[in-house]
């Protein structure tokens, strides 16, 4: 379409060319007879939209204006002029989150609390009104020049209380909707999506704020939608190259980024009741930000027992069809890092620690939990005393909790509590695998309380057992540089 700048379309006198979007271009404009500036959105000519795009962006219009929100752009105006369909709505002063990440780098805690609050507040009052958006990411999230967060662009939203049959499925493929990069697992695979949809999405739009790179990605669409399906998001921390975000922040977009929706928070008002319980300082939110969680109250109390029961069961259904997988990846030290968690609630739990049905499934439950409780109750719960003839499991799995209990003693700075279970790992019987990860742990206390001939010893040992499981057991080696942050492996050498 031709640059229309310069150019009058009736009541509107055409600034200058904002930018593009899939089926629109966006232009700054002077709507005369108000005498306010607006954005304008001209659906393109050559496009040669059919019925069903014109109706999706009339829709557009139709459901944001339904919406009144401080986070929600504001539409003021829907027609047709010169054949050229609009909508105009408020222009924003500011630039996209996509745009802000390429010039100014990763969020802070302090930022992405507030972009987080205010979409989720933002969505909380779309989804009452009927209204997924199902086109989350970060170029459909606007920073204004006084902070304020917008969200934009409705022309995916699906209204979900419209009489209007039409509304029922405006595409016959979910992937031809939304954008793959951030599109939930069942928007891909084409099922009906609801509110949860949405909050898959802002998690992948956090993962990809905090650490600079979305959680999947991939050169071909059909490769990319795969590991929505199927694959792991990497830690946000060992992404990010740095451990300065709160346990309860990863675990909220890690709680969105679930591949089943029942796993996620179940509403927006759910997830803004959580920040609301989680953030301890509210002077670190903007004044949107705080009145969104005003009127917040703490959800995490809300489950009924019968509810947490049927959790307790679904994760438990869960975990032993992905044992196989898990059990084959030296269980757990980088798999139980904090952002792993299934749920936000499992961080805020105190409760006793539940006995499960094996060990397996006990050391899934403190990978869920990660608190040294959890990590206890996998030796106590299933002592070598009482084995039996799975002795040898029992073995692995005991190994595996002290690493993750050194490593969380580590974390609070008990160092001889650290050693006490670190020194049981030094035993030949014990894989050259976990011996190495011990190692390094023992490196970071030497380091911490520097000890400089320790540091200088475990440097050396952990060169030489990784050049040797490099010769010998490649996978290995390739897991514990998975596994171990960045920056250790610089300060050992390793890059």
């Amino acid at each position: 379409m031709a640059d229309l700048t310069g150019r009058r379309l009736g009541d509107y006198q055409i600034l200058r060319r904002l930018g593009a979007g899939g089926m629109a271009d966006v232009y700054a404009a002077r709507q005369l007879a108000l005498q306010r500036d607006v954005a304008l959105k001209i659906l393109r000519a050559e496009s040669n939209p059919k019925p069903d795009d014109q109706r999706r962006f009339r829709r557009e219009a139709q459901a944001a204006a339904q919406l009144n929100h401080p986070a929600i752009v504001q539409v003021y105006d829907i027609g047709e002029i010169e054949s050229s369909h609009f909508i105009a709505q408020e222009l924003i002063d500011g630039k996209n989150l996509n745009q802000r990440l390429d010039e100014v780098g990763v969020l802070s805690t302090e930022d992405a609390v507030d972009v987080l609050t205010q979409v989720a507040a933002a969505l909380q009052v779309a989804h009452a009104a009927g209204i997924t958006h199902r086109d989350i990411k970060p170029e459909n999230i606007m920073r204004a020049v006084d902070g304020t967060i917008k969200v934009t662009d409705f022309g995916l939203a699906r209204m979900l209380t419209s009489p209007d049959a039409s509304t029922a499925n405006l595409t016959q493929a979910g992937l031809t909707l939304g954008t793959p990069r951030y599109m939930s697992p069942e928007q891909i695979q084409g099922h009906a999506v609801d509110c949860r949809s949405d909050l898959y999405s802002l998690g992948v739009t956090m993962y990809h704020l905090l650490t600079g790179n979305p959680p999947f990605d991939a050169d071909e669409p059909l490769a990319l939608a795969v590991k929505h399906l199927h694959d792991t998001p990497a830690p946000i921390n060992r992404q990010r190259g740095r451990d300065d975000l709160p346990d309860w922040l990863t675990s909220i977009v890690m709680t969105c980024l679930q591949k089943a929706p029942e796993d996620r928070f179940q509403s927006a008002n759910e997830l803004v009741d959580t920040i609301a319980a989680s953030v301890g300082d509210a002077s670190m939110l903007s004044p949107v930000s705080r009145g969104g969680l005003s009127s917040a109250t703490v959800t995490l109390q809300r489950a009924t027992d019968a509810a947490k029961q049927q959790r307790i069961q679904r994760r438990k259904r869960q975990w032993q069809t992905t044992f196989v997988v898990t059990a084959g990846l030296l269980a757990g030290f980088g798999l139980s890092t904090r952002v792993q968690t299934r749920s936000v609630a499992a961080v805020f739990s105190r409760q006793a620690v539940e006995r499960m049905e094996s060990i397996e499934l006990q050391y899934l439950t403190a990978i869920s939990q990660n608190r040294i409780d959890a990590w206890q109750a996998v030796k106590s719960y299933f002592p070598l005393d009482d084995a039996g003839d799975d002795l040898q499991t029992r073995v692995e799995y005991h190994h595996k909790a002290s690493l993750q209990l050194a490593r969380l003693y580590v974390e609070q700075k008990r160092f001889d509590r650290a050693k006490e279970q670190l020194n049981s790992l030094r035993d030949s019987s014990v894989s050259r695998s976990h011996r190495c990860l011990a190692m390094v742990l023992q490196y970071q206390i030497a380091v911490a309380t520097r000890d400089e001939p320790n540091v200088r010893q475990f440097k050396q040992k952990i060169r030489q057992t990784l050049a040797e499981l490099k010769a010998d057991n490649p996978a290995a080696y390739e897991m514990i540089r998975e596994v171990v942050p960045m920056p250790q492996q610089a300060a050992l050498g390793w890059l």
